[in-house]
């Protein structure tokens, strides 16, 4: 449940701050590249349409008067599109670990069935193997003790700094 709301918390924080919502997605640069989009982009149509500063907190009726609507559209539209942009990366985020936590499951009652046992601990395969992406990349996994992702590369959890229970089978 946690995982369905990320996406929509991603379009929410990037409608308040450009780049915010790929930032909590730990897309850095895409993150970096929409808020330089669309700070670049607003202060080139303001230095565009030689729009005078004025201080919002004088007449706020007056500040939004200020703006023209051919700075304030295009500027609204790259603050949209930089929340579709964050809601879709985000839902590709969860149809990826959804997909990896369904392989790395199949995985391990495989490994269990061959070695007789029908516990899925008991024969524990490094979800590195396992829980790759399309194109070799490796996903992230969540710590049995902490609950948080974690990265399969590594034989601890970097948050709690417990041993994951791949790290002692080998």
């Amino acid at each position: 449940m946690r995982n369905q709301l990320r996406p929509v918390l991603a379009a929410a924080l990037a409608l308040v701050l450009p780049g915010l919502g790929h930032f909590s997605l730990r897309r850095w640069g895409r993150a970096l590249l929409w808020h330089l989009t669309i700070v670049g982009g607003g202060v080139a149509l303001f230095a565009l349409y030689d729009v005078e500063p004025i201080d919002p907190f004088a007449d706020p009726a007056a500040a939004s008067a200020a703006i023209p609507t051919d700075v304030a559209l295009p500027v609204a539209l790259l603050f949209a599109l930089s929340a579709v942009d964050a809601y879709l990366v985000g839902r590709a985020d969860v149809a990826e670990r959804e997909r990896a936590d369904a392989v790395a499951e199949a995985m391990r009652r495989r490994v269990a069935s061959a070695d007789g046992d029908d516990a899925p601990d008991g024969g524990q395969v490094p979800p590195s193997a396992a829980v790759t992406g399309g194109d070799g990349e490796t996903l992230e996994v969540t710590c049995p003790n902490c609950g948080k992702e974690t990265d399969t590369d590594i034989d601890f959890c970097h948050w709690c700094t417990e041993p994951l229970p791949w790290a002692e089978s080998e």
